[in-house]
């Protein structure tokens, strides 16, 4: 068991060192850099060669992409991503506020999406081919195809504008305090829920109608076993484990996936912040939001293998 905690751990580890050095190539590909976009054409026509050298050198834009990767891997592990070109703002001081908004609006979606998604799973599965399940499995497709966007806008004009329930966009600000903030996104949890719902719902279904079409489960019913004690201590224990790693990939691209209902809701989370510095070609702060993204996609990857060995000795062999 610690021999296969210890290797899935290593493997996470390597996985984000080649992720970072993916990042870093990624970004370096992109046409220009900070004085493109801080310059205008006329500065940069006017502006002497000398000068504009002995700019580049201040930000460390003529080093070559072997030295800048080096460095950059180096204040990665040390948690340090720089500072921003155009300000020379500590680029954590940037990305941590919007992080952390993005994961309270991701785990106010998964808290609520969990039990909501296993009692509609279960209850499907239970009743299978039967109205109940028809009704679910309908609800679930038409809930997981819709997309977040329209969803979204159909929230607004519902709930802020035909019955002004609900701000249409988020009035509290990047650094308010948590429960400030999500008080003042209920929309965007429901436009993000609705679609989780309908993902985790259908996972669990088809997992748990293997589980109870399984013969084990078969022999407990024929040894007189109660239906709720097959159901929740035999059924879904089994149904869980093979629901694990997807479940676990969902909420962990949730917090770098939800972008577009960010930007709709103008949410201060990740999205905003990545577009705002796409558009200012902010290549350190790019580069942090896209390590922050892979690094939570990999550490779910991890405690989604490790409750798999946990719930599953076959798996630590």
């Amino acid at each position: 068991m610690l021999s296969a905690v210890l290797r899935r751990v290593f493997l996470s580890l390597l996985t984000l060192f080649f992720l970072a050095a993916f990042i870093f190539a990624a970004t370096e590909i992109l046409p220009g850099d900070a004085l493109d976009v801080t310059l205008s054409a006329d500065e940069m026509a006017m502006m002497p060669p000398e000068r504009l050298a002995e700019m580049k050198r201040d930000l460390g834009l003529d080093r070559p992409a072997v030295e800048r990767l080096g460095a950059f891997l180096l204040g990665v592990a040390q948690l340090d991503f720089g500072r921003t070109i155009i300000s020379r703002a500590p680029v954590v001081d940037i990305v941590a506020y919007p992080l952390r908004n993005s994961l309270l609006l991701a785990g106010a979606v998964i808290v609520t999406a969990l039990p909501l998604a296993l009692i509609l799973g279960v209850s499907a599965a239970r009743w299978y081919r039967r109205p109940l399940d028809n009704v679910v499995s309908t609800g679930v497709i038409v809930g997981y195809s819709v997309p977040e966007f329209v969803i979204g806008t159909f929230l607004v004009m519902l709930f802020a504008v035909t019955w002004p329930l609900f701000p249409a966009t988020i009035t509290a600000s990047t650094r308010d305090p948590a429960l400030t903030l999500l008080a003042a996104a209920p929309l965007p949890v429901a436009t993000i829920l609705i679609g989780s719902i309908a993902y985790l719902a259908r996972i669990l279904r088809v997992g748990m109608v293997d589980a109870l079409a399984s013969d084990f489960v078969e022999r407990l019913r024929l040894m007189g076993v109660p239906e709720w004690r097959v159901l929740l201590l035999h059924a879904l224990p089994a149904a869980v484990v093979p629901s694990l790693m997807a479940t676990a990939l969902y909420a962990a691209a949730l917090v770098s996936g939800i972008v577009v209902v960010e930007l709709v809701f103008a949410y201060p989370g990740l999205g905003q912040e990545l577009v705002r510095a796409v558009t200012r070609r902010e290549v350190h702060v790019i580069q942090a939001i896209a390590l922050a993204s892979a690094a939570i996609v990999v550490v779910f990857n991890l405690l989604a293998d490790l409750a798999i060995l946990a719930l599953d000795p076959r798996t630590r062999m």
